[in-house]
């Protein structure tokens, strides 16, 4: 594996936003550096977005967005984002090697919470 030969890794997760924020913990490979190559969020149920808005965040801690701060307002049942739509919310690709890198996925907040989404990572290490 080199940066001229990259290993691409997918993570798929099912998360019911309007339940709660959810996260989990993703390590590359011993000694590989990460590079975030794109992010799907394929909507199950509409999102709602009252006081603040649902999003996929990466980071290095829980509460992080060092890497991704990606909104999803009010993405509707059977709509897809990609991180790629919007520029601004990668907010740095580059990722560390042998380090815990946190994707939390925020619940939307006010009203009555909902959405409901698949959310597709996708990360080269080299």
């Amino acid at each position: 594996m080199s940066y001229s030969d990259p290993r691409p890794y997918a993570f798929s997760y099912y998360h019911d936003f309007g339940a709660g924020t959810g996260s989990m913990i993703i390590r590359g490979p011993e000694g590989k550096q990460g590079s975030i190559k794109e992010i799907d969020v394929e909507a199950v149920e509409t999102f709602n977005a009252v006081t603040t808005e649902g999003a996929v965040n990466i980071g290095s801690s829980a509460a992080g967005t060092q890497y991704v701060n990606m909104g999803l307002g009010t993405l509707a049942a059977g709509a897809q984002q990609s991180l790629t739509d919007t520029a601004s919310d990668l907010v740095l690709d580059a990722l560390p090697a042998d380090t815990d890198i946190h994707l939390t996925l925020k619940a939307p907040t006010g009203g009555t919470p909902a959405g409901q989404a698949h959310v597709h990572v996708m990360i080269e290490w080299y």
